[in-house]
């Protein structure tokens, strides 16, 4: 009742500040928004059409978390710290960095499996996004992979999170529904990792991979 409770007075508060705030939690379906509001992760699989009319999709987790946007983005963006709480990401190390930009070594365990790669992340501070894609340029144990990372404020202290994947290509035949089946598994783990950094204030890490 009282978990109840507190959510009918943050959905009242987000009444109450009209458009002001999260233009993409105002896109979200009513379900999708209860959803979020109670705690879970959730997945979408996004539909995009371009001007010739050819139609791709990519995978983005969402979470809502219990944090202002400004300390959401202060610990997220503690990039070298990244492997402390990501799943199966054993590495995360800063190699350049200037205002606007960083050049970030991965690498990740996946089912005993070491990949390594290195990810150039364009840095939108203003607007609290990361659009990340590969450095082809760079040894890689990947074909390619993009996405992006954005915080979105939904109110004082509550912070709408998304992750998504663009772009993948293990460089190995894979039929899509083995793809999309990974993906509803990885990208809502991230999510949920995120949201359990952040709301301990930095210090949640997780269990041994």
């Amino acid at each position: 009742m009282k978990k109840l409770y507190k959510t009918f007075l943050f959905a009242l508060g987000l009444l109450a500040a009209g458009q002001s705030w999260a233009s993409s939690w105002d896109k979200l379906s009513q379900e999708d928004r209860n959803r979020l509001l109670k705690g879970e992760v959730i997945y979408q699989s996004v539909k995009t059409t371009d001007a010739e009319g050819k139609i791709s999709g990519y995978g983005q987790s969402l979470a809502l978390i219990k944090a202002p946007i400004e300390k959401c983005w202060e610990i997220f963006t503690q990039f070298n710290k990244q492997a402390e709480y990501f799943p199966r990401k054993t590495v995360s190390q800063v190699l350049d960095s200037k205002p606007g930009f960083a050049l970030v070594q991965k690498e990740f365990k996946f089912y005993g499996v070491k990949i390594r790669y290195v990810n150039r992340y364009m840095i939108d501070a203003k607007n609290y996004r990361i659009d990340f894609s590969m450095d082809q340029s760079r040894p890689h144990d990947l074909k390619d992979t993009a996405g992006f990372f954005s915080f979105e404020k939904v109110g004082p202290d509550r912070t709408l999170f998304t992750y998504g994947v663009t772009r993948t290509d293990t460089g190995f035949a894979m039929p899509g529904f083995v793809q999309e089946y990974i993906a509803k598994k990885d990208l809502p783990a991230v999510a949920g990792n995120i949201r359990k950094r952040i709301e301990s204030g930095g210090t949640w890490k997780k269990d041994s991979d």
